[in-house]
Protein backbone atom coordinates (compact mmCIF):
# COMPACT_ATOMS: atom_id res chain seq x y z
CA UNK A 1 0.00 0.00 0.00
CA UNK A 2 1.40 3.60 -0.64
CA UNK A 3 2.07 6.25 1.60
CA UNK A 4 -0.56 8.29 2.18
CA UNK A 5 1.55 10.95 3.78
CA UNK A 6 3.51 13.35 0.98
CA UNK A 7 7.55 13.02 2.43
CA UNK A 8 8.36 16.80 3.03
CA UNK A 9 12.49 17.60 2.60
CA UNK A 10 13.98 21.07 4.36
CA UNK A 11 17.55 21.90 4.73
CA UNK A 12 18.35 19.55 7.76
CA UNK A 13 15.40 17.41 8.02
CA UNK A 14 13.09 14.59 6.34
CA UNK A 15 9.42 14.57 7.26
CA UNK A 16 8.05 10.88 6.59
CA UNK A 17 5.24 8.63 6.82
CA UNK A 18 4.74 6.74 9.78
CA UNK A 19 5.82 3.27 9.15
CA UNK A 20 5.34 -0.23 11.49
CA UNK A 21 9.21 -0.15 12.00
CA UNK A 22 9.35 3.12 13.49
CA UNK A 23 7.75 1.51 16.69
CA UNK A 24 11.36 0.79 18.71
CA UNK A 25 12.07 4.75 17.81
CA UNK A 26 8.31 5.91 18.96
CA UNK A 27 8.70 4.00 21.85
CA UNK A 28 11.75 5.37 23.00
CA UNK A 29 10.45 8.96 22.33
CA UNK A 30 6.85 8.20 23.89
CA UNK A 31 8.83 6.32 27.20
CA UNK A 32 11.42 9.41 27.74
CA UNK A 33 10.59 11.51 30.78
CA UNK A 34 11.70 14.60 29.22
CA UNK A 35 9.08 14.23 26.32
CA UNK A 36 6.49 13.02 28.78
CA UNK A 37 6.56 15.94 31.15
CA UNK A 38 4.93 17.96 29.19
CA UNK A 39 2.63 15.94 27.03
CA UNK A 40 1.46 12.52 28.29
CA UNK A 41 2.44 13.52 31.63
CA UNK A 42 3.66 10.06 32.28
CA UNK A 43 5.84 7.63 30.17
CA UNK A 44 3.45 5.16 27.77
CA UNK A 45 3.54 1.58 27.76
CA UNK A 46 4.96 -0.24 24.56
CA UNK A 47 1.15 -1.26 23.45
CA UNK A 48 -0.04 2.35 23.62
CA UNK A 49 3.01 3.59 21.41
CA UNK A 50 1.72 1.00 19.22
CA UNK A 51 -1.60 2.67 19.12
CA UNK A 52 -0.45 5.97 18.50
CA UNK A 53 1.97 4.84 15.75
CA UNK A 54 -1.50 3.22 14.52
CA UNK A 55 -3.08 6.18 14.10
CA UNK A 56 -1.52 8.55 11.90
CA UNK A 57 -2.34 6.74 9.04
CA UNK A 58 -5.69 6.91 10.13
CA UNK A 59 -5.42 10.52 9.79
CA UNK A 60 -4.25 10.72 6.57
CA UNK A 61 -6.43 8.08 5.11
CA UNK A 62 -9.71 9.70 6.72
CA UNK A 63 -9.28 13.01 7.18
CA UNK A 64 -5.99 14.27 4.75
CA UNK A 65 -3.57 15.44 6.96
CA UNK A 66 -1.74 13.97 10.14
CA UNK A 67 1.49 13.35 11.60
CA UNK A 68 5.04 12.65 9.87
CA UNK A 69 8.43 10.93 11.65
CA UNK A 70 11.21 13.45 11.63
CA UNK A 71 14.61 12.30 10.53
CA UNK A 72 18.17 14.05 10.53
CA UNK A 73 19.33 14.24 7.34
CA UNK A 74 21.48 13.05 6.02
CA UNK A 75 21.67 10.73 8.44
CA UNK A 76 18.11 9.22 8.81
CA UNK A 77 18.08 9.49 12.71
CA UNK A 78 14.68 9.47 14.38
CA UNK A 79 14.38 13.14 15.65
CA UNK A 80 10.58 12.86 16.83
CA UNK A 81 7.07 13.03 15.30
CA UNK A 82 5.52 16.81 14.07
CA UNK A 83 1.66 16.97 12.19
CA UNK A 84 -1.87 18.29 12.53
CA UNK A 85 -4.30 15.59 14.36
CA UNK A 86 -7.86 15.82 14.90
CA UNK A 87 -8.24 14.09 18.72
CA UNK A 88 -11.36 15.22 19.54
CA UNK A 89 -10.64 16.69 22.77
CA UNK A 90 -12.97 16.92 25.86
CA UNK A 91 -11.37 20.08 27.17
CA UNK A 92 -12.55 22.30 23.95
CA UNK A 93 -16.27 21.26 24.34
CA UNK A 94 -16.70 25.09 24.83
CA UNK A 95 -15.13 25.88 21.55
CA UNK A 96 -17.17 24.20 18.86
CA UNK A 97 -15.76 26.15 16.27
CA UNK A 98 -12.40 24.29 16.30
CA UNK A 99 -14.03 21.00 16.17
CA UNK A 100 -13.04 20.83 12.52
CA UNK A 101 -9.75 22.56 12.62
CA UNK A 102 -6.49 20.63 12.15
CA UNK A 103 -4.45 20.48 15.88
CA UNK A 104 -0.78 21.38 15.05
CA UNK A 105 1.74 19.18 17.49
CA UNK A 106 5.59 18.73 17.80
CA UNK A 107 7.14 15.93 19.95
CA UNK A 108 10.98 15.84 19.57
CA UNK A 109 13.90 13.37 21.75
CA UNK A 110 15.62 15.62 24.08
CA UNK A 111 19.17 15.51 22.08
CA UNK A 112 17.00 17.04 19.50
CA UNK A 113 15.85 20.00 21.61
CA UNK A 114 17.47 23.40 20.98
CA UNK A 115 18.54 22.81 17.85
CA UNK A 116 15.76 24.69 15.52
CA UNK A 117 14.56 21.35 14.33
CA UNK A 118 10.89 21.88 15.77
CA UNK A 119 11.15 25.72 14.06
CA UNK A 120 12.29 23.81 10.72
CA UNK A 121 9.79 20.96 10.61
CA UNK A 122 6.60 23.08 12.27
CA UNK A 123 7.27 25.97 9.83
CA UNK A 124 7.10 22.78 6.47
CA UNK A 125 4.12 21.40 8.46
CA UNK A 126 2.11 24.57 8.29
CA UNK A 127 3.46 26.01 5.12
CA UNK A 128 2.07 22.26 3.52
CA UNK A 129 -1.68 22.61 5.91
CA UNK A 130 -2.04 26.12 3.81
CA UNK A 131 -1.16 25.10 0.53
CA UNK A 132 -2.70 21.74 0.66
CA UNK A 133 -6.31 22.02 3.77
CA UNK A 134 -8.61 24.67 2.32
CA UNK A 135 -9.42 27.77 4.50
CA UNK A 136 -10.04 27.77 8.50
CA UNK A 137 -7.59 28.14 11.30
CA UNK A 138 -5.07 25.16 13.09
CA UNK A 139 -4.39 25.52 16.96
CA UNK A 140 -2.06 23.86 19.26
CA UNK A 141 -2.68 23.03 23.15
CA UNK A 142 0.67 23.72 25.43
CA UNK A 143 1.18 23.22 28.81
CA UNK A 144 2.58 26.77 30.85
CA UNK A 145 5.50 25.75 31.65
CA UNK A 146 6.37 24.70 28.38
CA UNK A 147 8.36 27.71 27.79
CA UNK A 148 10.23 26.49 24.97
CA UNK A 149 7.22 25.64 23.06
CA UNK A 150 5.25 28.36 23.64
CA UNK A 151 7.84 30.72 22.25
CA UNK A 152 7.81 28.24 19.02
CA UNK A 153 4.44 28.44 18.78
CA UNK A 154 4.58 32.57 18.70
CA UNK A 155 7.34 32.54 16.22
CA UNK A 156 5.14 29.89 13.84
CA UNK A 157 2.01 32.53 14.12
CA UNK A 158 -0.05 30.99 17.08
CA UNK A 159 -1.28 33.19 19.47
CA UNK A 160 -3.08 32.48 22.79
CA UNK A 161 -6.68 32.39 22.77
CA UNK A 162 -7.14 31.54 26.51
CA UNK A 163 -6.54 28.81 29.12
CA UNK A 164 -8.30 25.86 29.22
CA UNK A 165 -9.18 23.33 32.02
CA UNK A 166 -7.51 20.28 31.60
CA UNK A 167 -7.75 18.07 34.79
CA UNK A 168 -6.55 20.08 37.49
CA UNK A 169 -4.90 22.06 35.45
CA UNK A 170 -4.68 24.78 32.96
CA UNK A 171 -3.62 24.88 29.19
CA UNK A 172 -3.36 27.55 26.90
CA UNK A 173 -5.26 27.10 23.84
CA UNK A 174 -3.14 29.12 20.77
CA UNK A 175 -4.99 29.81 17.08
CA UNK A 176 -2.96 30.53 14.07
CA UNK A 177 -5.29 31.38 11.15
CA UNK A 178 -4.47 30.11 7.61
CA UNK A 179 -1.27 32.33 5.65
Amino acid sequence: MPPLAPTLLTPRLTLRPHRAADLNACVELWQDPVVTRHTTGIPLARQDVWTRLLRHPGHWALLGFGYWVLEERPSGRFVGEVGLGHFKRDLLGGHPELDAVPEAGWVLLPWAHGKGYAHEAMAAVLAWRDANLLGGDSFCLIRPENGASLRLAGKLGFVERERVAEGSAATALLVRPPR
